[in-house]
Parts: structure tokens; sequence; C-alpha cells
């Protein structure tokens, strides 16, 4: 038994620090759907240009008459720290990522990511990805 206790904490520790992520689905009524178009509200510009191009490319289309909205933030923690209350939270994430889908203005899923290192545009496809996957979606 003493032998097995060292194996199963370096497997927890491998594989339980991977990725930090929360999700939420607000409204089982979207399970199924056909998503093929978003309106798309980011207020980093750049951001927004490259996620266009990014979705163009997986199918979804962009447009402002689309009956889903697809918000997403990604944010960057700041280097120093002068908040105790913030400074005794875990350190070893560089930002996070989020992504929440509505309906009007009604919350429908949500899922959100820590990240490490350099933030790239194309780690929101993931998020997509995974809300695609958990409410069963189609393209």
């Amino acid at each position: 038994m003493s032998k097995i206790s060292p194996f199963l904490f370096i497997i927890l520790l491998m594989f339980g620090c991977e990725e930090k992520h929360f999700t939420q689905v607000y409204d089982n009524s979207v399970k199924g759907n056909i998503v093929k178009e978003v309106r798309l509200s980011v207020t980093d510009l750049k951001l927004r240009k490259d996620l266009m191009q990014l979705f163009r490319t997986e199918g979804i289309r962009v447009t402002d008459e689309a009956p889903y909205t697809l918000e997403v933030e990604a944010e960057k923690y700041p280097r120093h720290c002068n908040n105790p209350l913030t400074c005794s939270y875990d350190a070893t994430y560089d930002g996070f990522m989020k992504i929440r889908l509505l309906r009007g203005m009604h919350a429908l899923y949500m899922t959100q990511q820590d990240y490490h290192g350099v933030f790239h545009e194309e780690d929101v496809l993931k998020l997509v990805n995974r809300m695609y996957d958990d409410l069963d979606l189609k393209k």
C-alpha cells in the first residue's frame, strides 16, 4: 500500500494541475440546437478581428442579426501585487479567458479558464469547442 500512495500522488500532480476551468450551463433549452452564426461581443478590437477570422475558418458566421451573442473576454493578471487579498490566491497563472453564450439578454452558458504564458486568440477556440461539446451544439 505504501508503494501505491506515492504513485497516485505523482499521477494527481501530473493530471490534476493541467488546466483550471469553470463551466456553468444556465439554460438547458439550448442543448442540441444548431448555432451557425453568432453576434460577437468583444471590447478589444484586435481580438475581435482575429476571432472573426478564426470563426470564419471554423464555419461560424459572425453577424449582428444572429439570435445568439457570444461574449468573449481575455484578461492578463497584473505582474505585481500590492493587495494582500489578491496576492494570497494562486499566482501561477498569467491570465484568464471567458466566453458567455446569450440569447437576447438571457445567459445560456458560460465557461472560463486560466492560462499560462502568452495569450493566443486560438486559445478561445478551446472554450468555443468546449461549449459546442457541452451543449451538443451543431454548426
